[in-house]
Parts: C-alpha cells; structure tokens; sequence
C-alpha cells in the first residue's frame, strides 16, 4: 500500500527511487563551524550573512571567528562588520563600544571616519526630542560630531555632522532654558540665573536663544537685588553676600545692553547697503 502511494505521488519507479536516494545527501548537507574552516572561507561567510541582513547570526559567527582567529588579516574587517550589525539592530550602546574599539586598533584605516560618524550617530539616536528631559546622550553626540570634523574634515559625512550639532544644541539650549525658566516659577532666582547664563554664553550660535536667554539673565539679577535689598541675611541670596544691590544692577544694565548692542548690529548687517 505505502509503495502504491509513493507511486501515485512520483509518478514512475525510477523517479521515485532518484527522490529518494538524494534525499540522505541533502539532509545530511550542514554548515561547517568557523573552526572547521580558514579565515578567508569564514570572512566572505560573515560578508554573505551581512548582505542577506541574517544580522543575529552574523553577531554570533563574528564571536567564534575572532575567537578562532584573532590574528586574521581580516579581524578588523570583522570588527567592523559586528559593529554594523549592533547598530542596524538598534543596540547602540554595544555598537557605540565595538566602533570606538575598533577605531583604537585602526586609527587610520579608510573607514574610520565612519566608525567616528556611527558613534556619534549612535548617540544622537538615543537622545530624546523632549526638552524636559535630561540631555546627556546630546552633548554626548555634538562632542563626536564635532570629533569627526576635527580629525576627518574631509569625511563625506561631515555636512550632516554639522546639520545635526545645530539641531542638537538648539535642543540642548531649549533644555537649560527649560530648566531656568522651571527654576524663575519657584523663584530660585539664583538657580534660573545659572543656567540662563549658560546658554547665554555657550550657544553664540543660536542667536534667538542667545537673546532670549540674556534678557531673562538681567532680569534674574534684578530680582535678586531686589531680594538682597529687603533681606540681605536670607539663604536664598547667600552667594551675592559679598555683592551690592547696585552691583547686580549693573550686572543687569551690562546684559541688556549687550542684547540691545547685537540686535542693532544684526539689524545693521542685514540691512540693504546704500548707494
């Protein structure tokens, strides 16, 4: 009975017995471990696992290959092909860790500007658009960003590097506006002070903050004269003990004028030249 089924199935005995007979040879067909093959076999293996995008296999084959040969004239190669795959996986920290290891060992091979960029890529990607949240993983990318265009001025990924620091500091200026403007509604005069003249003096770049950010800095220091004018002995104005009323005046009248002095000379450059 089970030949007659297999006769309707193959239709001849002949072709019946060929399917049959190929069938322990293909089951049998497996891939060869890293160790059982050289070190180029096992490279243009993990370039293939690369193109078909078999991204987690090609993590675990990377191990046993840079196990087995850690000296291979393609270990960097292979470095690299493991911190791709981290990356396109979305597991930046780990990319983050085998693309800076990877730049220690080849500080001048072709791809290490793109080993810069993945890194600071990687962070980028982590830091979250919400200005109300805390900026680490942002400052941490316009640090690599501006690494890359330092050490790489030629890299092909150098404009976008430049697109995002702007965007990037924008964000990080919103966030210690964020904060200073938190700290103005409790009234923690001196708290606000600090961090409107932080991004008053370290974001030049980013003019309308850059204004905004002085302007609400003399402002603080009004406040806080006119704090330490009706109780110079409060906690809340301990570190201007030293200070005048007037001199925080001052304070405040120097900054005004300095946001009044670069609207006047930005309203001057962009004004149609005579003649």
């Amino acid at each position: 009975m089970r030949k007659n089924n297999l006769l309707r199935v193959f239709g001849t005995p002949a072709l019946m017995l060929a399917v049959l007979s190929a069938t322990p040879v293909l089951t049998s067909c497996e891939v060869k471990p890293i160790s059982e093959i050289t070190a180029e076999e096992g490279i243009v293996r993990l370039r293939g696992l690369k193109k078909d995008e078999a991204w987690e296999r090609l993590i675990q084959e990377i191990n046993e290959y840079k196990s087995r040969y850690p000296y291979s004239q393609y270990s960097a190669e292979a470095d690299l092909l493991q911190a791709d795959a981290f990356f396109v996986t979305r597991r930046y920290p780990e990319s983050i860790a085998n693309y800076d290891d990877f730049l220690r060992r080849n500080p001048s091979h072709a791809q290490a500007d793109f080993s810069l960029y993945r890194i600071a890529k990687a962070y980028d990607l982590q830091s979250p658009e919400a200005v109300d949240r805390e900026q680490l993983t942002a400052l941490k990318a316009i640090e690599k960003y501006a690494d890359l265009t330092q050490r790489f001025p030629k890299s092909s990924h150098i404009p976008e590097a430049q697109q995002r620091m702007l965007t990037l500091k924008r964000r990080l200026a919103e966030h210690h506006m964020f904060i200073g403007n938190f700290y103005w509604k409790k009234e923690l005069w001196h708290a606000s002070l600090t961090r409107f003249l932080y991004v008053a003096e370290n974001f030049g770049e980013i003019k309308d903050l850059q204004s905004a950010a002085t302007s609400k800095a003399a402002d603080a220091y009004l406040k806080l004269a006119e704090q330490l004018e009706k109780n110079p002995k409060s906690d809340a104005v301990s570190f201007y003990k030293s200070t005048t009323p007037a001199e925080l005046k001052t304070k405040a009248s120097q900054l005004l004028n300095k946001t009044k002095s670069n609207s006047g000379q930005k309203t001057k450059e962009e004004s149609p030249s005579e003649g």
